[in-house]
């Protein structure tokens, strides 16, 4: 009995070993560098994704490394550079972090922790960033600081209207003339 068992179990067991091995070789569910834990349907090297409006340009996003979450509709990032486009070369936005997200469903771009960005002279810093599309705006939070034009402006809050090229600071705004002794030339607590 155990010599007609034999060849079996043993293709059973040879072919187990096989499929281990050709699963283990294909692509399919892996990580993304950032978040060990963070199981991913897809991974992507060098991820570019560019949204256009009648026949220009909109804005530009990469990442060195991302992961796609299919079940949720996201797009994890690892450090991801976000490029908003105005309409000249001197209107360019540009934000960068070390992790971000992209909510497909709702078009809606979010990065954190160490966000800086920039746009001409004017620079910024903040814990997190997100884009919404929809809404035509960058919100700006926590630890947010402008510097730039002879000025340094803290908030912990900042909206960045982009068709209006306008930002608004509020929660507690407080400015400073780098060089000048008087500290903090006004402070606005708006809620």
């Amino acid at each position: 009995m155990y010599k007609r068992l034999a060849p079996a179990g043993l293709g059973l067991l040879l072919l187990a070993l096989l499929l281990s091995m050709l699963l283990r070789n294909t692509p399919g569910p892996g990580r993304i560098g950032f978040d060990p834990d963070m199981q991913v349907d897809l991974n992507i090297q060098a991820l570019t994704l560019i949204q256009g409006v009648e026949g220009r340009s909109l804005w530009e996003l990469k990442a060195r490394e991302a992961g796609f979450l299919r079940r949720e509709n996201q797009i994890l990032l690892n450090e991801p550079v976000f490029t908003y486009f105005g309409d000249n070369d001197a209107d360019t936005l540009k934000i960068w972090s070390s992790q971000g997200k992209v909510s497909q469903d709702d078009q809606v771009v979010h990065m954190w922790p160490d966000v800086r960005a920039q746009s001409g002279e004017l620079h910024a810093k903040a814990d997190s960033a997100v884009y919404m599309e929809k809404d035509g705006r960058i919100l700006l939070e926590d630890n947010v600081v402008f510097s730039g034009r002879g000025m340094v402006i803290r908030a912990p809050r900042a909206t960045i209207f982009l068709e209006k090229d306008m930002i608004v600071a509020t929660g507690g705004v407080g400015t400073s003339i780098p060089g000048s002794t008087a500290g903090d030339s006004g402070r606005n607590n708006q809620p």
